[in-house]
């Protein structure tokens, strides 16, 4: 119940940094395909369904998965920050393990990962800005 709780908080924080919108909306989030994620100089296998996407704000929400053995490469952003809400799952980080009800907020400018996914991980995933993602570690071996 706490988990449902602190994941409708976030979404509803989500749908403030997009008051613009001119329509709200309400999803199920199981009913959308899941889309592969592909970044310049990170591996493939992320997947996500995407919950908002404001384009004209170049904001977006989504549900991301990383399959087991999955290592995202350490990186920043320099035109956001973002936040990370662990869903299901295990994420291994230089920080200590991340695990279900953990959030995280990472600044612009700021280092962080890497991470390995230790079993399959779903995170909710929000972004307060253009989303750019510059490879700091390029080493694609898992831990």
């Amino acid at each position: 119940m706490k988990k449902l709780i602190m994941l409708a908080l976030l979404l509803a924080s989500v749908r403030l940094a997009g008051a613009e919108e001119t329509k709200s909306f309400r999803l199920r989030s199981s009913s959308l395909p899941w889309q592969a994620m592909e970044l310049p100089g990170v591996p493939k296998g992320v997947q996500q369904r995407v919950l908002h996407d404001q384009k004209d704000k170049k904001l977006i929400s989504a549900i991301v998965k990383f399959p087991k053995g999955y290592r995202e490469p350490r990186h920043y952003h320099t035109t956001c920050g973002h936040s990370l809400y662990i869903l299901k799952g295990r994420l291994h980080s230089p920080e200590g393990d991340l695990t279900p009800g953990m959030f995280i907020y990472s600044a612009i400018n700021e280092r962080h990962g890497p991470f390995t996914a230790m079993e399959e991980t779903e995170l909710l995933f929000y972004t307060d800005g253009p989303f750019d993602f510059i490879v700091e570690d390029t080493n694609p071996v898992s831990k």
